[in-house]
């Protein structure tokens, strides 16, 4: 959330993820990012599962420098999930703030936390925090690391080369679970399309493409 204040533009997105090549267990969302003043908006919702259970997921967003150098952002999130049978329809409140810290001109710091309400809500809790170092204007990498509740620690670490403006490549490995992904991105105009996945070698592969348009 705190990049929001970073938003040179209002974008539109959308989403589309198949986790292990299962149409049962796929995910859909759509975002909207409104570079508005003095704070920006973020919109967002997402859908996962299948007629027997689904989970959708909404949220609110803005974000404001702290200082030149400091963002902070917070998302107010309102998920239900809806079973059947003996599972009971549910639905939860929570929120998520995350801070972003510009160390160099080439290093930032980020660090973001999910539902602190974990103690009033069914919800798990997580805490992440990374580093982004940008090499140059079409290189970069990334490492990081998150703990959520009730789960392993995990590391991260990604990089992404931008060739000629126009294509976006990235690789990465998490720890937790053990999974390798890559991705290729295509720009033209004001339009951008992503694809990525993510291999982990017991539950197989995951597939997800996304398409954002941009308001110049």
């Amino acid at each position: 959330q705190a990049l929001l204040t970073s938003a040179p533009s209002t974008e539109f997105s959308f989403a589309l993820e198949n986790r292990f090549m299962m149409p049962a267990l796929s995910s859909k969302a759509v975002s909207a990012v409104f570079a508005l003043k003095p704070a920006p908006l973020g919109l967002v919702a997402t859908h996962y599962g299948n007629a027997d259970y689904y989970r959708i997921f909404t949220g609110l967003s803005s974000a404001v420098r702290l200082s030149e150098d400091i963002s902070l952002g917070m998302q107010v999130d309102y998920i239900s999930e809806h079973g059947i049978g003996e599972y009971r329809d549910m639905s939860h409140v929570t929120f998520e703030t995350g801070l972003s810290c510009t160390l160099s001109s080439s290093l930032t710091l980020g660090v973001h936390l999910f539902n602190p309400l974990a103690s009033l809500n069914t919800l798990p809790s997580s805490i992440e925090a990374g580093l982004h170092w940008q090499q140059s204007d079409d290189f970069s990498l990334v490492a990081g690391s998150s703990k959520v509740s009730g789960e392993p620690l995990s590391v991260q670490c990604g990089l992404s080369w931008d060739v000629m403006n126009k294509l976006v490549i990235r690789a990465g490995y998490m720890s937790s679970p053990s999974a390798f992904s890559f991705g290729i991105g295509f720009r033209t105009g004001s339009i951008q399309a992503d694809t990525g996945f993510l291999l982990n070698g017991v539950t197989g592969l995951t597939s997800s493409v996304s398409i954002t348009w941009t308001l110049k």
